[in-house]
């Protein structure tokens, strides 16, 4: 019902790697079953790729679960892994697992509802609903495991949020689910069943004409991706709209006793407290629910619901509705980390949500909830300053930009750690609290519910953002459509900030300003003439050069005139090659990505170099660039470094020729003497091209060469004076050197 996790009182228990975490989830996909040791491997393993050692990885990986399971075992008992003829069984109390738990709880709604009691059908499928944290397993599922299984398991939850919603449309809760029910439609476009609800709470809220536009849009998605007309069903509740036929009314019975059992929610117990009457009306007329957030250790958690309910220590409540933005963040933790005690994985969770607490204050906003890997800010909107729904988008979008490189999409500064943010305007319960003398917001109702869905749904590095928040800021943020939908974007571009008068609002790099207009010069001075230029950006901690060279090549992504920016990060040495640099400038011009086999990556490279020099010309160059492609692929003859470094500057040369062209290097001190001197005479062999060369290193790199640059024409060495140290500087400390007892490179 999320990512794969054991918790006992004492907190939760450490199942190991990938390969075992697996192993136990499918296991208990079949929880109380046999699972054949043949059936096992399949699942471990996909088709033909399982090793011929998997069995013995399997007979290991089940000896750690079980030593890992001995200590999930409390007073009455814990989960076991027995092995049974003819492979395995973990054997658990139903209660005890959250899919049998809510399968149970399904079980028991769908009576309720056959028993025409939907009101009963609702809460319990509800609560049912509640323990799902995002996608089942969605560790496993991040790594690419796809079983049917585990696809089952999420249909159930489709079918389940569909009963759902039949039970509140059974007994007039119409309004209640109208939202969920659209989000849910624009996610499920195929689902018809869903389309039906959709049009029938539609109709019921007296907006006929959208009731037939959801029909139209069903049709269009059906006709369109399967070539079916929608099912006799859904054409009938079309006519019944047009006709407004009465069947489509509540029943005027089914309205009295919502209204009955909606007052008699409302009303407090005899005998109750002031601060009980006060708790119990304000729930009972759905006024103020707590954020839907729940706490996990995992780097991949997802919000999820939490009870409601204010902290221990408090004064009375003050419940408003006011409008608002919400900004909810959420940080992942990939497979690079998986090597950490969990105590430097708190550390680095810690780093991140530090991050983005002084994001969200910086621009004006309040931390509503701040729970392992996610986070809530709220922003009010009063009169006297700049839309809170701005202010919000520039905060997620800064901590966004401050974790990663602006590429697309956006790559992570730090391998493996990565964040997306959703964004919702409308109107929120606030819930103000004493605790320990501060006043504290409590934020819940439907925007939050929104918000969490439209962060379930936002890939990695993205900002996805309501149609409101878009339209309030749409003047100074550009963004475009989240795939197909027409009511989520995402961020594009961010322009400058339009102030308050009085008002004050962050900018980033603001210290590093005079630098970045330098920079900006020498660009433009390059495109004007067509004379290739040297920029050498010194700093003596690494730190601030990353920071300044990332943020120049963010400003690049958003000029008017466009340029091709290639970046490459120099290893250090022992971790890689003179030609690492450039084979991942040369991989991102092609378009090859990871996942691309070579035959793929050939092809592109082909494709890529026939544009820039014609078939004739492109076949010598693909043949001595051939280590940058494939360097594990034997050839008939290797071409040397030197060979395969000249036809890598004279690609360079046509790519900038084709349109300028801006390199970005990191660390070049790390680099060989072969790759500095390529890199270093790349401005003097390329004349007439508007090409643009930044080099990032430490001062290292004039230890190593005195008379780098030196007495060159169009060249520029920036020296980085130190600024104060900030929240970035201590997360980048923190992630690559744990206990800060080295400098970064």
């Amino acid at each position: 019902m999320g990512p794969l996790e054991v918790e006992t009182d004492s907190g939760l228990v450490e199942l190991g790697g990938a390969r075992q975490r697996a192993a136990l989830a499918f296991l208990l996909l079949h929880a109380n079953r046999v699972v054949p040791t043949s059936q096992l491997l399949d699942a471990l393993w996909p088709t033909d790729r399982a090793p011929l050692t998997a069995r013995k990885i399997l007979q290991n990986a089940v000896w750690r679960l079980r030593r890992a399971l001995a200590h999930a075992a409390g007073p009455e008992g814990g989960p076991e892994l027995v092995t049974r003829a003819p492979g395995y069984m973990v054997r658990v109390r139903p209660e005890d697992v959250d899919l049998l738990v809510f399968q149970q709880r399904v079980a028991e709604g769908r009576a309720a509802l056959a028993a025409d009691d939907p009101m009963t059908a609702s809460r319990v499928l509800r609560e049912a609903l509640s323990l799902w944290q995002g996608v089942a397993l969605a560790d496993l599922v991040e790594d690419g495991t796809i079983w049917p299984q585990l696809t089952a398991v999420q249909e159930m939850r489709l079918d389940v949020m569909e009963d759902r919603f039949e039970a509140e449309l059974a007994c007039g809760g119409h309004h209640a689910v109208l939202r969920e029910l659209e989000a849910y439609v624009e996610a499920e476009p195929l689902r018809e069943r869903a389309s039906q609800q959709l049009m029938t709470a539609l109709y019921r809220c007296g907006r006929q004409a959208e009731a037939l536009g959801v029909y139209s849009r069903a049709r269009a998605a059906l006709v369109g991706g399967l070539g079916l007309e929608p099912g006799r069903q859904m054409q009938l509740l079309q006519q019944s709209v047009l006709t407004q036929d009465p069947s489509l009314d509540l029943l005027p019975e089914v309205m009295a006793r919502r209204e009955q059992a909606l007052a008699a929610a409302a009303s407090p117990a005899p005998g109750s407290t002031d601060r009980e009457r006060d708790a119990h009306g304000a729930h009972g007329a759905g006024v103020a629910t707590a954020p839907a957030l729940a706490a996990h250790a995992t780097p991949e958690a997802a919000p999820g619901p939490v009870p409601a309910g204010p902290p221990e220590e408090t004064d009375e409540p003050l419940n408003t509705r006011q409008p608002a933005t919400i900004l909810m963040l959420r940080f992942h933790l990939g497979a690079e980390f998986d090597h950490l005690p969990p105590k430097d994985v708190d550390r680095v969770l810690d780093a991140v949500s530090q991050l983005a607490r002084e994001k969200i204050e910086e621009f004006g906003g309040e931390v509503a909830a701040s729970i392992g890997s996610v986070q809530l800010g709220y922003f009010a909107h009063p009169p006297e300053r700049t839309s809170g729904a701005e202010r919000a988008v520039r905060a997620g979008t800064s901590v966004r930009d401050c974790l990663s490189v602006p590429a697309a999409p956006h790559t992570p500064v730090v391998r493996g750690l990565q964040v997306e943010a959703a964004v919702t305007t409308g109107e929120a319960v606030v819930t103000q609290w004493t605790v320990a003398g501060a006043v504290r917001p409590w934020i819940g109702g439907d925007l939050v519910d929104v918000c969490q869905d439209m962060l379930d749904q936002t890939p990695g590095g993205m900002v996805q953002v309501c149609d409101l928040t878009r339209r309030l800021t749409e003047s100074r943020i550009t963004y475009h459509r989240a795939g197909s939908s027409r009511s989520r974007w995402h961020v594009r571009a961010i322009g400058p900030v339009a102030e308050a008068p009085g008002e004050r609002c962050p900018s980033q790099a603001s210290e590093r300003e005079y630098e970045l207009d330098l920079m900006h010069g020498l660009l433009r001075r390059a495109r004007h003439r067509s004379m290739p230029h040297l920029i050498t950006v010194l700093g003596e901690s690494g730190l601030g050069k990353t920071r300044l060279l990332m943020e120049f090549r963010r400003r690049l992504s958003v000029e008017k005139d466009p340029v091709r920016v290639l970046t490459g990060s120099v290893p250090r040495p022992g971790s890689g090659g003179p030609l690492s640099a450039p084979a991942e400038m040369f991989a991102a011009y092609c378009g090859i990505g990871d996942e691309d086999t070579e035959r793929t990556a050939l092809g592109k490279a082909e494709a890529a170099l026939i544009r820039l020099a014609g078939s004739d010309g492109a076949r010598p160059m693909l043949a001595a660039l051939d280590p940058l492609i494939a360097p594990a692929r034997p050839a008939h003859r290797t071409p040397s470094i030197g060979e395969t470094l000249g036809a890598w500057r004279d690609f360079l040369v046509k790519a900038a020729l084709a349109q300028p062209l801006v390199l970005i290097w990191d660390d070049l001190h790390h680099a060989d003497d072969i790759l500095l001197e390529t890199v270093e005479h790349l401005t003097d062999t390329s004349a007439d091209v508007p090409l643009l060369n930044v080099v990032g290193a430490r001062a290292l790199l004039l230890e190593l060469r005195p008379d780098w640059a030196g007495g060159r024409q169009h060249s520029m060495t920036i020296s980085l004076a130190p600024v104060a140290a900030d929240t970035l500087d201590r997360l980048l400390r923190s992630l690559l050197v744990p206990d800060g007892s080295a400098d970064v490179a």
